[in-house]
């Protein structure tokens, strides 16, 4: 069984901060699609028409990550 879903900040292995489980489109950039982004079907078009991907920012520390979802308007959900 699969636990609520939502906005969650995760550490990653490289020591980053950065984003999980359903993330607004509004807290990444669209930018070209890679090859590899292509292939992963990760890629999609956009009201322009170009083949494009998200990428999402990375961060320094968790509140880092929290303060910018917030100033977003996009509050992290706290663990149960």
């Amino acid at each position: 069984m699969f636990g609520k879903m939502g906005l969650h900040v995760i550490k990653f292995p490289s020591g980053k901060f950065g984003y999980v489980g359903s993330i607004p489109g509004e807290l990444g950039t669209e930018v070209p699609a890679s090859r590899a982004a292509v292939m992963g079907q990760r890629s999609f078009y956009n009201a322009a028409g170009e083949l494009v991907e998200m990428k999402f920012p990375v961060f320094d520390s968790d509140e880092e990550a929290k303060a910018f979802a917030a100033e977003k308007g996009f509050p992290i959900e706290s663990p149960a």
